[in-house]
């Protein structure tokens, strides 16, 4: 049977792979190949369609501030169409074109890992074998969304960020206690996540895990993820920052770093939340629900999902980094 996905080498360098022949993609394993996507160095294709691109986004980094502002511009009735073209240009030259490295891998990871040491563990039967289907389907997930981000379906893309995070809500914090080296704080910590209201629900649990087991760890916990509001004018942006404001809780925001109209700033440890919010008040649209989000609310569903796609697969990505390292470079897997 074909599989949905299938992946190849992002570049023609052969170099690093004749010297580490386990850092190559073919017969990788899913947590090595979730690496090399959510850090821009993978190449697929959507095999149903036959759509092949390169994933070459590094989600572990944001854009700065005047890519947003390139992207509010092209929307202008005020610049000419050979300028919108241009601009676009440019902002694919800077998304697909400058490429993340493999080697960044190694720093995401942790201090002092060398091509050396990621071959080793790739290389390492009985460790990939450790939760291979839960990343398998997990990987397929992400590639879906690199799919319709490539293709700027950003609402798809965002739909499977947030299957993403279902996914992962109860069984990252079980992996990550599990790794890590004081066990004795995650499972007390863990006891408080599952105790209390049996009927709290999976994403409730995920929240508290980042907010006070992970975000503590990481020093995530000053950490906050910006997200600017353009659009083809002012009145449109401003309706998009009040619709996200209104139906978020205010806790959420660093309140004093935010612009009016333009640029909302929220905690990382909140950002969970954040979307799924989000995600209740657009998908689900109920007339007993006092805060909605309508259609006309944010103008263009795409557009709007197009503004929060990058911060949330940054978010989602430095947690699955966290716990990607837990679960196969700690010291002992490394030794073997």
């Amino acid at each position: 049977m074909q599989p949905p996905f299938e992946f190849f080498e992002h570049s023609e360098d052969e170099r690093i792979y004749l010297q580490f022949p386990g850092l190559k993609i073919q017969n990788s394993p899913a947590f090595y190949l979730i690496l090399r996507g959510i850090t821009g160095t993978l190449k697929l294709t959507q095999t149903y369609r036959k759509v092949t691109f390169v994933q070459g986004v590094d989600f572990l980094k944001l854009e700065s501030q005047s890519s947003y502002q390139a992207e509010g511009l092209i929307s202008s009735n005020e610049v000419s169409e050979d300028l919108k073209s241009g601009i676009l240009d440019v902002i694919r030259i800077v998304r697909t074109k400058c490429k993340s490295d493999i080697h960044n891998i190694l720093d995401y990871l942790s201090d002092g890992l060398t091509m050396e040491d990621l071959s080793r563990v790739l290389e390492n039967k009985r460790l990939i074998r450790r939760n291979k289907d839960f990343f398998e389907s997990l990987n397929n997930e992400l590639c879906n969304f690199y799919y319709h981000f490539h293709k700027d379906n950003h609402t798809l893309a965002f739909l499977h960020l947030y299957r993403v995070l279902e996914y992962v809500s109860y069984s990252f914090p079980v992996i990550y206690a599990s790794r890590t080296k004081d066990f004795a704080k995650s499972f007390n910590e863990l006891k408080k996540l599952f105790a209390g209201d049996k009927d709290q629900g999976e994403l409730k649990v995920f929240n508290t895990f980042i907010a006070h087991v992970l975000a503590s760890e990481k020093d995530y916990n000053s950490l906050t993820i910006d997200i600017n509001i353009t659009a083809n004018n002012e009145y449109n942006a401003s309706k998009i920052y009040e619709t996200i404001k209104k139906i978020c809780d205010k806790s959420i925001f660093d309140e004093q770093s935010c612009i009016d109209g333009s640029k909302l700033v929220v905690k990382f440890p909140q950002f969970s939340s954040f979307i799924i919010t989000v995600r209740n008040r657009f998908f689900h649209l109920k007339n007993s629900q006092d805060v909605n989000m309508k259609s006309t609310d944010i103008v263009d569903s795409d557009h709007f999902f197009s503004l929060i796609n990058r911060q949330c697969a940054y978010f989602i990505g430095l947690i699955i980094l966290s716990v990607i390292s837990e679960a196969y470079f700690d010291r002992e897997s490394l030794k073997h």
